[in-house]
């Protein structure tokens, strides 16, 4: 995973499988680069995702929830057509905005 800070946003840049192994690698690193600076925009890029499974989506939650504690925005950048199933089935759009190439 590489992080940029560009402006009041951080960028997250994914690879690889966002699963419960990946996630729990990834999960601090991410809270703590949130809580360090307060962003007013958070992206996650998914362009190198190739799988999400259900502990995924909670992660994006959590994410949420920690921005929306300061009014944070979270946007999903880049999502796959099946990635952008799985987080519509979940509800996710009701909370976070979806931009970049996605449906690749």
């Amino acid at each position: 995973m590489k992080i940029e800070k560009n402006g009041n946003q951080l960028i997250f840049f994914f690879e690889g499988e966002m699963d419960h192994h990946q996630i729990s690698l990834l999960k601090d690193i991410c809270v703590e680069a949130i809580e360090k600076t307060h962003p007013e925009k958070v992206i996650l890029d998914f362009k190198h995702v190739s799988f999400v499974d259900s502990t995924g989506i909670g992660f994006v939650l959590a994410r949420y929830k920690q921005l929306n504690a300061y009014r944070g925005e979270l946007t999903l950048r880049n999502l796959s057509h099946h990635q952008h199933a799985l987080f519509a089935m979940s509800g996710l759009f009701q909370l976070v905005r979806e931009e970049g190439e996605a449906y690749e």
